[in-house]
C-alpha cells in the first residue's frame, strides 16, 4: 500500500483517539521536536570511520532512532569488530557533542505552536535516546527545555528504544498512567517503544515507512500525519486537554 493511501485509511482514527481519557503527552525529541538529522548522520559517519567503514544509505537509515549504545553495536556488528564497541560509543557521544556546539539543530515547523497551545493545559515529557547530557544541551538551547515536565534520557533507563523503558518512566515521572498517554514519534524504534509501553500514538513522519512496516492495530490507536503543522495534531491535543 502506498503511504499517501495508508494515511488516508488510519487517519479517520484521530476519531478514535479522540476519545481517550487523556492525561498527558510524550514527545519524542530527535526529528520530531528538532531537526537532528544531519547532526546523528555525521555523528554516525564518524563513528564508523573510526573503525575503517564508510555508511551507505542502508546503513545510515538503518541507524535512524538508534542510541549510543545500539548504534556503537550495529556499526562494530557490521565490521566484525564487537570488542569497539565501547569506543565506538565513545567517540560517537563525542561526535554529537562537537556538532551541536557547532550547529545547533532547530526546532522543527509546528513545535512552537503547538507547545503554546498547550502550556498549562496538559502535562508534557520527553522520551529520547539521545544521551542526557546532548539531549539536555539541545533542547536548551532552543528554548524548549521549560515546556516539559519530566525528560527522559536512555541512559535514565535499563534499555533503548524500541524497548518501552524511556516511555515508562516519562509516565511515572508526569503521575499517569501509559494507557493514558499519547506519545508522539517519527521513527519505527520510538512508535514500537511507544506502544509496547501501552501509550497512543501519533506518528509524525514524511516518509514512506508506514508503508512497509504498519504498526499493529486496534492494540493502541495510531494517528499518521506528514507534519506537526497537521491540524489533526493540535486538535487531538488540545481538544483533550480542554475536557
Amino acid at each position: 500500500m502506498e503511504y499517501s493511501s495508508l494515511w488516508s485509511a488510519t487517519a479517520t482514527k484521530e476519531s478514535v483517539l479522540s476519545e481517550l481519557a487523556l492525561q498527558a503527552a510524550v514527545f519524542d525529541c530527535d526529528g520530531l521536536l528538532l531537526d537532528t538529522a544531519s547532526t546523528w548522520a555525521r555523528a554516525f559517519t564518524v563513528a564508523a570511520a573510526a573503525v575503517g567503514r564508510r555508511l551507505d544509505e542502508r546503513q545510515q537509515t538503518a541507524l535512524v532512532g538508534s542510541s549510543v549504545s545500539s548504534a556503537a553495536e550495529l556499526i562494530t556488528e557490521w565490521v566484525g569488530r564487537p570488542g569497539s564497541r565501547a569506543g565506538v560509543a565513545t567517540i560517537l557521544h563525542a561526535a554529537l557533542r562537537a556538532t551541536i556546539d557547532e550547529c545547533p539543530p532547530p526546532v522543527l515547523p509546528g513545535v512552537p505552536a503547538l507547545l503554546d497551545r498547550l502550556s498549562g493545559e496538559l502535562p508534557l515529557g520527553v522520551a529520547s535516546n539521545a544521551p542526557a547530557d546532548v539531549l539536555g544541551d539541545m533542547l536548551a538551547r532552543s528554548g524548549l527545555r521549560e515546556r516539559f515536565g519530566t525528560v527522559v534520557s536512555a541512559d535514565a533507563v535499563a534499555r533503548p528504544k524500541p524497548a518501552p523503558d524511556v516511555y515508562l518512566a516519562a509516565c511515572r515521572n508526569l503521575g499517569v498512567r501509559p494507557e493514558n498517554v499519547v506519545a508522539l514519534e517519527d521513527s519505527p524504534a520510538g512508535a514500537l517503544a511507544a506502544q509496547a509501553a501501552g501509550l497512543s500514538l501519533v506518528v509524525v513522519t514524511a516518509s514512506d515507512w508506514p508503508s512497509f512496516a504498519p504498526l499493529p492495530w486496534p492494540a493502541r490507536p495510531v494517528l499518521y500525519v506528514t507534519t506537526m503543522e497537521d491540524p489533526a495534531v493540535a486538535r487531538l491535543l488540545s481538544s483533550r486537554a480542554a475536557a
